[in-house]
Order: structure tokens, then C-alpha cells, then sequence
């Protein structure tokens, strides 16, 4: 699935966040991830 403007993902052992300022230019086909903390990140609401 791609990346859109505004998506979160938060670190659930840290509390980090990321949010996603551009849309990601990969395909639905490519595989993401969001790792901190050595896990991947729980995308939020």
C-alpha cells in the first residue's frame, strides 16, 4: 500500500512519530516499512 500526505505511524516502544509530509511514488506492489526501535511502526487513525 502507498504512503499518502498525512499519514502516521508511531513507535509504540518510544512514542516517535512520522508523518508522511509527500506522497510516496512507489506502486501498491512495492512493500514499506517504518522501523524504529529495531520494529516496524503502528500506523495511526
Amino acid at each position: 500500500m502507498s504512503r499518502e500526505i498525512g499519514d502516521r505511524y508511531k513507535c509504540e516502544k518510544c512514542g516517535a512519530e512520522l508523518v508522511y509530509e509527500k506522497p510516496c511514488p512507489c506502486g501498491d506492489q512495492m512493500q514499506h516499512s517504518e522501523i524504529c526501535c529495531s520494529q516496524q511502526m503502528t500506523k495511526v487513525g
